[in-house]
């Protein structure tokens, strides 16, 4: 009984560094992407009150989008 629970305790260990890898790699490409976007896109004559908080948005939103996305790959995946 033993040996399967410590088994077990690695596997779950590793299952969440392997977790937290992704999920460290996703926001770096958050990041990246809104860096790219907000330079790509607004001029210098708009004024963003508070970019810092601005930047913080569109890296949350582009997380959820590209979440859903992989929800709907996976959905679309099942069917065929």
């Amino acid at each position: 009984m033993r040996v399967t629970s410590e088994r077990r305790d690695r596997a779950e260990t590793a299952v969440q560094l392997v977790h937290r890898a992704i999920q460290a790699r996703r926001d770096a490409e958050a990041r990246q992407v809104a860096r790219k976007l907000i330079q790509g896109y607004i001029d210098p004559h708009y004024k963003v009150v508070n970019m810092q908080t601005f930047c913080s948005a569109l890296v949350a939103a582009l997380k959820i989008a590209r979440m859903r996305g992989e929800d709907d790959a996976g959905d679309v995946l099942t069917l065929t």
